[in-house]
Formats: structure tokens, C-alpha cells, sequence
């Protein structure tokens, strides 16, 4: 969805699709019985999933893997695991141990072994006499901060009041790294309408100035999981005056194929067709050139149009914009008790785009059958 205009503009819909997914909660239900001692007794429970680590855990290869996973229930209940859809036999492996009343797994990767062995998708299940409870599939990857490719740059010559684009493109980082431009004193370049990084890291000029002539534009790459900084080889910008120059120089500039100019500077503005952008939950950022959307809806779907003007014109670009939805719950599953012999329904409707398709588990088994 992100386009690049010769102009230098980039314009982004973020689009966030939030939603909550709860867990069915099973209740440890207290009954009283009066008795010399007055004591509690507590029932017997199958077992609820309490805390995991998240869905896509990225694990820093300089310090232990820690991967979570809390229940309870009555009796206390036993823990195992899966990794890539098979049995995960920690007591077959010396860097792994459990927790003590715990599923969470400790791998130390401190003698030199390999983080990257460990990698996969890993399951948790909680297990006593009354079922079994599984957690969600959680992806266990390394975080990679690779060198930058070895480039050289020549000079760049640009004509004043042309566009310009220097490019960043860091290296794939896993997550994707934090783009900014310095130069080589470490002092951050100053952005402004006319100045700015692209959400892709390359830094736009809509026009360039004399003041922009420099032989240190640098784009640095941080890398929070490692802790790492990398820096692209430093690009020299020349800005050239036509009207300073002799005859000669002056037609070799004008023969030569330059991006059609952006002065004075462009003024930014966003529309949707057919209805109003919703201001309550909309934001401008980067100097207007892009428009963020919160809380999206399928109402938020439809065409957007971005248009940059100045005294010379205008330019528009369309988005068309689909709002995609991971399921969510519209009727939640509610927890049951039954006494012998009550019949009794558990409801599961969810919502999504495109629509979910649904399916049943017993104890982590899938129901094979229509008997429910």
C-alpha cells in the first residue's frame, strides 16, 4: 500500500486491526461443608492456561531461551510440549529443564550452542485427570541483525529546486531495524515539509536548496534486540545553480534527463471518496504525508486520495483500501457445570474477513464426528 511519487511524497494508510481473544476461563469452584473443622474443600477442576509467552517471540541469541507457560487447576496439573507438531522430549536434551510446578521451559544456550537450533513452533499442554488445556502455537525465532552489503557511491549532482531520493535500504533484520539519517558527526539530519524519511527509510527532497550540498548523508540502522547500530557508506550531494554557471555547463545540465521540479514546496491533503476520513481516529504524520487510521472497521474501507499542490498544480494518487480481519470472538465460549445426565450447549461464533472457519477440540484432540 505504500507508493513513492517522483515528487519524493510517500503517503501510508496504516491500518491497525486490533482485537482480543480471551481464554476460556475455568472457574475453581469452592463448596463449603460444615464440619468440626470447618475446612474448604475445593472441587476438582480441569486445568485453564494461565500465562504464555507471546504468539511470535523473537529471543536475543547472547542470552538463555526462557519459554513460559503457567496453569491451573485441581489436581495440580503436569505439563508437556510439542515442537513443530511433535513431541518436544525434554528430558532427552541436557540444555533444557522445566520449571517445578511449571511448564515453563529454561534452554541455556550459554556454552555456545546455536539459538537458532532451538527455533520452531512450540505448544504447551496442561494435563490432570479431568482434561488437558493447550496453549497458543508459539513461534520461537532468533533475532538477526546482518551486515550491510558493501556499496560505493558517486557523487549525486542535482540541479536546485529538482526532487531527490537517497536511497537507505537496510539489511532485513528480523525485527525490522530502526532507520535514521546522520551525518558523520553523529548529529541527525533536520526534516521538514521539504525534508523527510520515507516509512521505507529513503530520505525525500521535494526540492533541494543550495544548503542541502553536503558529502555526509549517512543512514544508520539500529537493531534494538541485539543491541547494534550499522551505518550505510556515506552518499555526497552536489547542488547545482544553472544560473551560476557558464553557457557551456548550462546546456549540458538543461540536455541532461532531470525529474521535473517540486518549488516551491507541496502542500499535502487527504480526502476519501464517498465519505468523510474519521477525524477521531485519524492522524497526520510526517509533515502530512501520512494519514494513520486507529481502530479500523470495514467501514474504513474504500478509496483514499492524496493530493500534494503548489501554485504550478496539483498531483493526486488513489489507495484503494480493503480491511482484512483476523477472527474474533462475536459469542465467546462460556464455561459450563452440569450435574449428570443435564444436556448442555456451548456456543462458538466468530466473526473475521475473510470469514473464519471454526472448529472443535476435546482435551486437544480434534472432535471427530457430530455428536456435539
Amino acid at each position: 500500500m505504500i507508493d513513492r511519487w517522483r515528487g519524493g511524497l510517500v503517503a501510508l494508510l496504516v491500518l491497525l486491526i486490533g482485537h482480543i481473544v480471551t481464554a476460556l476461563e475455568v472457574p475453581l469452584d469452592r463448596t463449603y461443608h460444615k464440619h468440626h473443622h470447618n475446612t474448604l474443600t475445593v472441587l476438582p477442576q480441569p486445568p485453564t492456561i494461565t500465562h504464555t509467552s507471546p504468539k511470535d517471540f523473537i529471543i536475543d541469541p547472547r542470552e538463555n531461551i526462557v519459554i513460559h507457560c503457567e496453569a491451573k487447576g485441581k489436581p495440580l496439573p503436569s505439563f508437556s510440549w510439542t515442537r513443530n507438531g511433535t513431541h518436544f522430549s525434554v528430558d532427552q536434551d541436557p540444555k533444557v529443564i522445566m520449571k517445578p510446578h511449571s511448564g515453563t521451559l529454561v534452554i541455556d544456550i550459554s556454552g555456545g550452542e546455536k539459538a537458532e537450533a532451538y527455533e520452531g513452533v512450540y505448544q504447551c499442554a496442561a494435563h490432570n485427570q479431568l482434561g488437558t488445556a493447550l496453549s497458543h502455537r508459539i513461534t520461537i525465532r532468533q533475532s538477526r541483525s546482518p551486515l550491510w552489503s558493501k556499496e560505493r557511491f558517486s557523487p549525486v549532482l542535482v540541479q536546485k529546486g529538482q526532487s531527490l531520493v537517497l536511497p537507505c535500504r537496510p539489511p532485513a533484520g528480523l525485527p525490522p531495524p530502526i532507520v535514521f539519517w546522520m551525518d558523520n558527526n553523529f548529529q541527525r539530519l533536520p526534516q521538514s515539509p521539504r525534508v523527510s524519511q520515507g516509512l521505507n527509510g529513503d530520505l525525500f527532497f521535494s526540492n533541494v536548496q543550495m544548503e542541502d550540498s553536503r558529502s555526509n548523508y549517512i543512514c544508520y540502522a539500529r537493531f534494538p534486540h541485539t543491541q547494534t547500530i550499522q551505518q550505510k557508506q556515506p552518499i555526497s550531494v552536489h547542488v547545482l545553480d544553472l544560473d551560476s554557471l557558464n553557457d557551456t555547463m548550462a546546456d549540458y545540465f538543461n540536455d541532461t534527463d532531470w525529474f521535473s521540479g517540486r518549488w516551491p514546496t507541496p502542500v499535502v491533503a487527504w480526502t476519501k471518496r464517498s465519505s468523510e476520513i474519521p477525524s477521531a481516529r485519524a492522524s497526520l504524520l510526517n509533515f502530512n504525508k501520512t494519514l494513520r487510521i486507529t481502530e479500523i472497521s470495514e467501514a474504513d474501507a474504500g478509496e483514499y486520495h492524496c493530493r500534494a499542490s503548489n501554485p504550478h498544480g496539483s498531483v493526486q494518487h488513489t489507495f484503494r483500501v480493503t480491511v482484512r480481519a483476523a477472527p474474533y470472538w462475536i459469542s465467546a465460549p462460556k464455561n459450563l457445570i452440569l450435574a449428570p445426565l443435564e444436556t448442555g450447549a456451548i456456543s462458538c461464533l466468530a466473526g473475521g474477513n475473510p470469514k473464519p472457519s471454526i472448529q472443535w477440540s476435546i482435551n486437544g484432540l480434534p472432535v471427530q464426528g457430530v455428536f456435539v
